[in-house]
């Protein structure tokens, strides 16, 4: 709907794709806004996955990583559960 908005078969999708088309011809500059931002909050979201899995004690880099490509394409729905994510106490003898 952002970068090709005229690929988009509006007349497929019902009354979603009415209100589609009606921001795409009268609002696309805040529709491209929002698109942009959105994928700056993913990529902050991400990088602060990162630093969270090194709080919760996941030092591997290949898990950060994946963590991190994660939360980039899926966003809170990633974020959310390496936030509610609770490591094991560690035990002391």
């Amino acid at each position: 709907i952002t970068l090709w908005p005229s690929t988009i078969p509006y007349s497929h999708l019902g009354i979603f794709g009415t209100f589609l088309n009606y921001l795409v011809e009268n609002h696309h500059k805040w529709v491209c806004y929002g698109f942009w931002i959105s994928w700056l909050i993913h990529i902050v979201e991400a990088f602060y996955g990162v630093k969270l899995c090194q709080s919760k004690g996941i030092t591997d880099p290949a898990i950060q990583f994946q963590w991190f490509i994660q939360t980039l394409l899926f966003g809170y729905a990633s974020f959310g559960l390496l936030v509610s994510y609770k490591p094991s106490a560690k035990k002391h003898y």
